[in-house]
């Protein structure tokens, strides 16, 4: 029994001094390893509030390069017109209406859209935190009977948030690359014209490679904080990705 509370204390001890470089290098190279060490290590506030910084700062750079290309304002303007012709014709808005919201709204890339924009990725990027975390939580403490705490869940969540980070970066190169805001790792590479209100495009561009490598890193992560097998974690976090995904695919998020 004393030995088992030795190496219980080494192993938190190891956690508790697991540097940031080890930490960002693990979530990569050795997922496993990291959560064993986070499940047992001490709260640490760090482990979730580096990686949404960093998210953000990437969000923010992502916001001011993208949406300062040419052919992205080109694109963001002839799908506004399509969707504000498809309102007029539905009876939705009036011609004066539609002139009117074109005009007051800030045109992509002046500095009050980018501003907006900034504002938008904190806000996205702080939800996408902690209600994901909330989530998962829920589904350890209700599917599980997990007794890992919300905080610990959203550590978790917090460091598989580098593999989100590294895919902005992917993605903003396509972006650039392609002249096309849905350029991303996705099945929507496959699609020559995006519609994003045609549902079916939305699905292609929700199945997306760095998507499902967060989504893995979370569940492995979780599996050791729940001390559940990968396999039932995953199936667990792969139901709450697609409720999610028909949420926003009825209700037309992101447009």
């Amino acid at each position: 029994m004393e030995e088992q509370n030795t190496v219980a204390s080494q192993a938190e001890s190891t956690a508790a001094e697991m540097s940031f470089s080890d930490k960002l290098m693990n979530v990569f190279a050795s997922p496993g390893e990291l959560f064993e060490y986070v499940s047992k290590a001490p709260k640490q506030t760090s482990n979730w509030a580096i990686p949404l910084l960093l998210t953000i700062v990437i969000g923010i750079v992502f916001t001011f390069v993208a949406f300062t290309q040419p052919p992205i304002q080109d694109e963001m303007a002839r799908q506004r017109d399509k969707y504000t012709q498809q309102q007029i014709a539905a009876g939705k808005m009036t011609q004066e209406q539609a002139d009117m919201i074109a005009e007051r709204s800030p045109k992509p890339g002046s500095p009050m859209f980018l501003i907006f924009g900034a504002v938008g990725v904190v806000v996205v990027m702080f939800a996408t935190l902690f209600l994901s975390a909330l989530a998962f939580w829920l589904l350890g403490k209700v599917g599980f009977k997990s007794s890992a705490t919300y905080g610990k869940t959203a550590e978790v969540v917090g460091l598989s948030m580098y593999v989100m980070a590294l895919g902005s970066i992917l993605t903003l190169i396509l972006v650039v690359a392609m002249g096309s805001l849905h350029a991303t790792p996705s099945l929507a590479l496959a699609v020559s014209d995006f519609d994003p209100m045609n549902k079916m495009h939305k699905l292609l561009a929700s199945i997306n490679i760095m998507t499902f490598w967060y989504l893995g890193i979370v569940a492995v992560g979780l599996g050791k904080l729940f001390a559940v097998s990968f396999g039932k974690v995953l199936s667990g976090v792969a139901v709450i990705w697609a409720a999610w995904t028909v949420i926003t695919l009825f209700l037309n998020f992101g447009f």
